[in-house]
């Protein structure tokens, strides 16, 4: 309601629940703001880049521990679950300075990397979860009738751990999306920064802050990520249900 209602109707005192006069000016600000566009298109960059490179990286690393039996499997996957354990801020320091030796700084890139490689432990573990839940009988019997490994694995294992594979995307292009740690330090250029960073902004850098402007532009970059998680709320559930069942 705050973000409907006038600046001065947003702090007056006592508060009203309801706005009055009732203005959709603060969402015609965002929309025409001159950066909402570059800030949109970073935010759904990053977050479609680094989801897309993470399933390349960690979809055969889950399947692989899923379907294979090595020494030291346990040990490993235990090592890949605790990186994920591991606070961002604590390697902020380092990242940035390998980043900058390697004049990565502001690079889009070097971000999408980044983001992937803060989902790709949590992938790992769900796809080595959703791929166990797939009878490997089924892939043999595959195998029988003249497929590849590649086959069985696009035809037949793909298909079947699709409403997983729809609750992973979702969950972490929710962490990417809603990361502003990483952005705001490895891509400070106005040009590189998200949505987040620009939500930021506006309570740090603004003089004079508007509230009902700031509820506004929070509004508006929440949009994107509710309408995915309603859009794959049917798999996203489904996937989660079998990924306890499986735990």
């Amino acid at each position: 309601m705050t973000s409907l209602k006038s600046e001065v109707g947003a702090v007056s005192y006592p508060p009203s629940l309801w706005p009055d006069p009732l203005t959709w000016s603060n969402y015609g600000r965002v929309f025409t703001h001159k950066t909402f566009g570059i800030e949109l298109f970073n935010s759904l960059l990053y977050s479609m880049g680094g989801v897309a490179l993470a399933l390349v990286v960690a979809g055969p690393a889950g399947y692989a521990a899923a379907r294979f039996e090595f020494p030291g499997k346990r040990v490993l996957m235990l090592a890949i679950l605790m990186t994920s354990m591991v606070p961002g801020v604590a390697l902020l320091a380092p990242t940035y300075f390998i980043l900058d030796r390697l004049g990565l700084v502001n690079d889009a890139f070097a971000i999408i990397v980044i983001s992937a490689a803060r989902v790709a432990p949590q992938t790992v573990w769900f796809i080595q979860n959703f791929v166990s839940g797939v009878p490997q009988e089924i892939e043999e019997a595959a195998v029988i009738d003249g497929a590849s490994r590649f086959q069985s694995i696009t035809r037949i294992v793909i298909p079947l751990i699709r409403p997983g594979l729809a609750a992973t995307i979702v969950l972490g292009m929710i962490m990417i999306w809603n990361d502003y740690i990483t952005v705001a330090t490895f891509a400070p250029d106005i040009g590189r920064r998200t949505l987040q960073v620009a939500l930021v902004n506006q309570v740090f850098d603004a003089i004079g802050m508007s509230w009902s402007y700031f509820m506004a532009f929070a509004i508006v970059a929440s949009i994107p990520v509710l309408v995915l998680f309603i859009a794959a709320q049917r798999w996203f559930i489904a996937g989660l249900t079998a990924g306890g069942l499986k735990g």
